[in-house]
């Protein structure tokens, strides 16, 4: 920078130089309004604005959070299908057992793929953190590939009966 001194501290605080007025002229509430104006968008020095960036982490990927928490709780719920479909076995008629099972399998398999679909949402942003998107993708595609597996087993072991 060309800036001999340099200020620690925070890199977004104005620098007390800087948007003043000259010494021996008062304030001038023109002066003042465009100082004003510019405070949000950055500051002046020497005529030019510098614009003031947000620190890095910290924009949001609303996409990808959300497509993280629809594909935990789509995880969440093919855990308690699967827990409920091995009481049934124990207890309940293949009807009951069937039921119950296809349900879960539908909303595990509807919530996996709405987390894909949000998870690559929040990866094309490229202006946002990818983490969050980057694990929905991740629960997304896990979740549509063993439920779709799980399909193309039953369905195969009841053409075959085995």
């Amino acid at each position: 920078m060309s800036d001999p001194q340099q200020h620690p501290g925070n890199p977004h605080q104005i620098p007390p130089y800087v948007s003043q007025p000259q010494s021996g002229q008062p304030p001038h509430p023109s002066h003042q309004q465009h100082a004003q104006q510019h405070a949000t968008q950055g500051y002046i020095l020497n005529g030019q604005t510098a614009q003031i960036t947000q620190p890095a982490g910290t924009a949001t990927n609303t996409a990808g959070r959300a497509g993280l928490i629809v594909g935990l709780i789509g995880l969440a719920i093919g855990i308690f299908a699967n827990l409920i479909v091995q009481a049934l076995i124990r207890t309940s008629g293949y009807g009951a057992l069937s039921m119950f099972s296809g349900v879960g399998s539908l909303l595990a398999f509807a919530a996996a793929l709405a987390a894909l679909i949000l998870g690559l949402i929040g990866l094309r942003n490229p202006s946002a953190p990818h983490g969050a998107a980057g694990i929905a993708t991740g629960l997304g595609i896990a979740g549509v590939v063993n439920i779709l597996f799980g399909f193309i087993v039953s369905t195969a072991g009841a053409f075959f009966y085995f």
